[in-house]
C-alpha cells in the first residue's frame, strides 16, 4: 500500500493507464483532501468517476487532524493530509510535486514519483516500453523534472 498525492493520480487517469497504478502498488489510500481534488473538484474529468466507485483506492482520514497545522501553508490541502497520512502509517508517498516531496523526504517519508511507476511496470512486464508512457505524460502537460528523464530512460534501458 502507498498514500498518492492528486497529481500522479490525475496524470495516469489522462493517459488512460491507471491499471498501472493497480498493477504496481495494487492498493492506494488517500485521504479526504485528495478525494475531494479527484472527485469533487474533478468531476467530470478523466478518472474522477473511476476515483470515486474503485476498491483499491480507498479513502482515510488522519488519526490526528491537529497536525494539520504543523506543515507548511505553501502545500496544498490534498499534499499535507497526504504527507502526515504516510507518515502516520509509515507507508511510502506517490507524489511528483517538487516542494511536497521535499517536505515529505524532510520528514524521513519513503517518497516515489511516476517515474518510479512507469520504471516497475517495465520491470514486472507490464508494460514493454517506458518512454512511450513518459512521452504522453509529458503530452498531457504533465510536469516531470527533465533533470530526471535521461537517468530515468537509462535506468530502464531505453537511453
Amino acid at each position: 500500500m502507498i498514500i498518492a498525492d492528486t497529481g500522479p493520480l490525475i496524470a495516469f487517469a489522462r493517459i488512460a493507464r491507471l491499471d498501472l497504478l493497480r498493477h504496481v502498488v495494487e492498493q492506494i489510500s488517500i485521504p479526504e483532501a485528495v478525494y475531494r481534488e479527484l472527485v469533487v473538484k474533478g468531476k467530470g474529468k478523466p478518472g474522477a468517476a473511476e476515483f470515486e466507485n474503485v476498491a483499491w483506492i480507498q479513502r482515510r482520514g488522519l488519526r490526528d487532524p491537529t497536525a494539520l497545522a504543523l506543515l507548511p501553508t505553501f502545500l496544498h490541502p490534498g499534499e499535507i493530509e497526504a504527507i502526515l497520512l504516510a507518515e502516520e502509517l509509515r507507508v511510502p508517498f506517490l507524489i511528483d510535486e517538487h516542494r511536497g516531496r521535499k517536505v515529505a523526504l524532510d520528514r524521513g517519508i519513503n517518497v516515489l514519483g511516476s517515474l518510479a511507476i512507469l520504471a516497475q511496470a517495465k520491470r514486472r512486464g507490464y508494460i514493454d516500453r517506458a518512454k512511450p508512457l513518459l512521452d504522453a505524460l509529458l503530452s498531457a502537460a504533465y510536469w516531470i523534472d527533465d533533470e530526471l528523464v535521461p537517468g530515468f530512460l537509462s535506468e530502464v534501458g531505453e537511453a
